[in-house]
C-alpha cells in the first residue's frame, strides 16, 4: 500500500561528520548516513559496470568448451561502444513507442539494482525494494519490449512478441512464488531485510550450531534450483532459448530486437546484461548470503561477490554446454518443474518449516 505520509528530515548526530536522513512511513522511521548512501551509489555503479564481464566471461567459457579460441572476456563493452556511435533506423510504421521502449527497459533494470543488496546491506532504493515490486519491474521491461517488436510491423516481431509472453506467462508465477516464499520465510517484505535476516540465521548457524537458530536449508535451496529454471527461460539461455542465433524458427529474445539498430540495440543489449546479473545477483544471496554491514567489510564482501557470481557463470555455461536446444513445446515441462518447485517452498514456508 501507498504509505498515508512521508517526512524527511536532515540532522547532524553527535560528533560525527555526517548527516543522518531519517525517512517516516507511516509509524516507521528508516534512518539513513552519507557513508550508506556513498557506498551505495558506490555498489550500483560497480554492479552495473561488471555486467558485460560477467556475460562475456560465460561467452567465452562456453566458446573454450567448443574448442574455440573465444572472443575477448571484454568484448561486449566494446561493442556497445560502437553500437553508440551508429545512426538508428526505425521502420516507416513506428510510432513514438519505438522511440521510449529501449530506455524504459533499460531504466527498469537500473531501478531493480537500485534496490538490491549485491554486496553491502544498504541499497540506495532498498526502503522501496518490495519483493512484488520487482517482480513487476522486470514484468514492465518485458511488456515495453514486445510492444517494441510489434510496433516494427514486421512478422518477426510479432512472433517474437508471442514467443516472449508465452515463456513469460510460464515462469512470472514461479518468479512470483519464489519472491512470496522468501518473504514468508523471512518474515520480511523489502529484499534488502529478506538476505540479512538470511544472512544472520545463516551466520547464527555456523558459530553456535543449526539448532541452537531456527534455520531451514530445504527452502532456499528449493528455491535457488526454481530461480536458477527461471533464469535459464528469462534470459533465453540454452536450452531454453540460443541468445547466438538469428534463426527464425529458434528465436526467442532476439526476435523482439531483431529490427532495433544503433543505440537502441546497443540499449537493449546492455540492458540483457543488467537483467542476467539482476538474476545471478539473487540467485547468489539465496547460494551464499554475504553483505557488508559496515565500510570495512566492503573489500571482502565484493570479493565474496565476484567469486558467487564466478561460480555461477560456470554453472550457467555448464548447463548450456552440455544440453542441445529444446523444442519450443517442451518447454512448458522444464517451467513447470520451477513451478512446483517454487509451491513447495511457499508452502514449507506458510507451515514454518
Amino acid at each position: 500500500m501507498i504509505s498515508s505520509w512521508t517526512k524527511i528530515s536532515l540532522k547532524r548526530v553527535g560528533t560525527k561528520n555526517y548527516t543522518e536522513i531519517r525517512v517516516h512511513i507511516n509509524d516507521m522511521t528508516y534512518n539513513y548516513n552519507i557513508q550508506h548512501l556513498i557506498i551505495g551509489i558506490v555498489q550500483f555503479f560497480v554492479i552495473v559496470l561488471l555486467s558485460p564481464l560477467f556475460a562475456g566471461f560465460i561467452h567465452k567459457l562456453k566458446q573454450r568448451a567448443r574448442g574455440q579460441k573465444g572472443i575477448n572476456i571484454f568484448q561486449f563493452y566494446i561493442n556497445f561502444n560502437k553500437l553508440l556511435k551508429k545512426e538508428v533506423v526505425l521502420s516507416k510504421d513506428a510510432t513514438f513507442i519505438s522511440n521510449i521502449a529501449p530506455y524504459i527497459v533499460f531504466v527498469s533494470y537500473l531501478v531493480i539494482l537500485l534496490m538490491l543488496p549485491a554486496f553491502y546491506r544498504y541499497s540506495l532504493l532498498g526502503i522501496s525494494s518490495d519483493v512484488i515490486l520487482i517482480a513487476y519491474t522486470l514484468a514492465l521491461s518485458t511488456f515495453f519490449m514486445t510492444l517494441y517488436a510489434m510496433d516494427q510491423g514486421s512478422a518477426f516481431g510479432g512472433l517474437g512478441a508471442s514467443r516472449e509472453w508465452f515463456l513469460t506467462v510460464l515462469s512470472e508465477p514461479s518468479l512470483i512464488f519464489i519472491f512470496i516464499s522468501l518473504a514468508i520465510y523471512t518474515k520480511q517484505g523489502r529484499i534488502t531485510d529478506i538476505f540479512y535476516f538470511i544472512q544472520k540465521g545463516a551466520s547464527n548457524a555456523f558459530l553456535y550450531g543449526v539448532h541452537s537458530y531456527a534455520v531451514s536449508i530445504a527452502i532456499p535451496f528449493l528455491l535457488f534450483i526454481s530461480l536458477f529454471i527461471v533464469s535459464i527461460s528469462e534470459n533465453a539461455r540454452i536450452p531454453i532459448d540460443n541468445p547466438e542465433t538469428h534463426l527464425e524458427l529458434t528465436m526467442f529474445h532476439e526476435a523482439n530486437i531483431l529490427e532495433a539498430s544503433g543505440k537502441h540495440l546497443g540499449i537493449y543489449e546492455y540492458g540483457s546484461y543488467l537483467k542476467l546479473t539482476v538474476f545471478l545477483t539473487v540467485m547468489s544471496l539465496i547460494l551464499f548470503p554475504y553483505m557488508a554491514v559496515n565500510i570495512y567489510q566492503i573489500p571482502m564482501a565484493l570479493i565474496v561477490y565476484i567469486l558467487k557470481m564466478i561460480i555461477l557463470c560456470i554453472l550457467i555455461a555448464g548447463v548450456e554446454i552440455v544440453n542441445p536446444k529444446m523444442r519450443v513445446f517442451r518447454v512448458p515441462n522444464v517451467l513447470s518443474v520451477s513451478f512446483i518447485l517454487s509451491l513447495i517452498a511457499m508452502i514449507l514456508s506458510i507451515r514454518g518449516f
